[in-house]
């Protein structure tokens, strides 16, 4: 985990609460940070085991862990579209299924 995300993350800010999803002082975490939270653990410890693995050249058991490495990294850092962009997207959408629909006019 890189400094910034360790300073924005108090939670997991010592090696002692570095567990995903544990509660905050103010209550617990909603269910999308904590699976983002634990997501972004696996990826640190796959990460690491994944070098540790390249430096002894076990590259059977390096390429599987580098798959895994990936998709955590993908769920921890995961883009949520605004449901409005969504709307935004589907009348687009429609708009572009009728234009294709009406024939030209030469």
């Amino acid at each position: 985990m890189d400094s910034r995300r360790l300073a924005n993350a108090p939670l997991l800010s010592t090696p002692a609460n570095r567990m995903p999803g544990r509660i905050a002082p103010t209550g617990a975490p909603d269910p999308a940070r904590r699976q983002r939270e634990t997501a972004e653990y696996l990826s640190d410890m796959i990460l690491e085991l994944r070098n540790l693995a390249r430096a002894n050249q076990l590259y059977t058991v390096m390429v599987p862990l580098e798959y895994a490495y990936y998709e955590a990294f993908t769920a921890a850092n995961r883009v949520e579209i605004p449901e409005e962009e969504l709307q935004r997207i589907r009348e687009l959408s429609k708009a572009s299924e009728e234009l294709e629909q009406v024939p030209l006019k030469a």
